[in-house]
């Protein structure tokens, strides 16, 4: 069986905001259980990223948006760990509510203010500050949906 540190795995993320806060999930089993994060996870064999983050989207909030931009690629790295993640955003409409599914815990709205925060007490994924505000940043711009 092959090692499966032999190559990075491919991911997808969503951060959605309503220009406020930020829609956040905590893990609920794996190794980021109990940390907070934005939703997503692997992309399967044939799926477009945009699919693939749209299905992911769905699957941990149950929620279906319509135009999601991509924002950036973030690397998480670790003795045990390489995923390259390719990060979208989109707006949270004021009528979207969102629910726990799949491997979501629950779910949050934060504001940077209070992502920020988690991060510093180690309670978020590595690097969710630096993303959530690059999101903000872009959807502030009118950033609109890429490939």
């Amino acid at each position: 069986m092959a090692d499966p540190r032999s190559a990075p795995l491919l991911a997808v993320s969503v951060c959605l905001s309503d220009g406020q806060r930020i829609l956040v999930v905590e893990r609920g089993r794996g190794a980021f259980a109990g940390k907070l994060s934005l939703p997503g996870g692997k992309v399967r064999f044939g799926e477009t990223l945009l699919t693939a983050a749209r299905r992911e989207l769905a699957e941990e909030t149950r929620l279906s948006v319509g135009d999601l931009a991509f924002l950036t690629l973030h690397e998480a790295i670790d003795d045990a760990f390489h995923a390259v993640i390719a990060v979208y955003a989109g707006v949270l409409d004021s009528d979207d509510a969102p629910q726990a599914g799949d491997d979501a815990a629950s779910v949050h709205l934060l504001t940077i203010d209070e992502i920020r925060r988690a991060e510093l007490r180690k309670q978020t994924t590595d690097g969710l500050a630096a993303v959530a505000e690059r999101a903000l940043e872009a959807l502030s711009h009118g950033t609109k949906a890429g490939p």
